[in-house]
């Protein structure tokens, strides 16, 4: 373990406890989605394929939305740890510069 990560401590915990948690965010939501439109169309019984249908898809759009936001926390990592580019504006790169003439008899 470097120096770096022994400093960092906890500090960059709650990105990873919000993926953690998204998972089984949309699982709930979505079984509790379709249980009720189950219920809604067809009677008791429906509200368990409801319920099955909607977890099911529930994991599935939990998987993709961890896959995308693990994707997304790289990239801010990964550009937070590049070297800064210095490039001067436009007016800078276009502007005359006048260099000051030295007496060259002087040597």
């Amino acid at each position: 373990m470097t120096e770096k990560e022994k400093d960092k401590g906890f500090s960059g915990i709650g990105p990873w406890i919000a993926v953690g948690s998204e998972l089984p965010c949309s699982v709930i939501a979505l079984l509790l989605v379709g249980q009720i439109l189950g219920a809604a169309v067809g009677g008791p019984s429906g509200a368990t394929w409801g319920a099955i249908l909607g977890a099911i898809s529930g994991f599935f759009l939990g998987v993709y939305g961890v896959y995308k936001t693990i994707g997304y926390l790289e990239l801010i990592e990964r550009k937070s740890q590049e070297r800064p580019r210095y490039m001067p504006p436009m007016e800078e790169i276009l502007e005359d510069v006048a260099f000051d003439q030295e007496d060259e008899s002087s040597e």
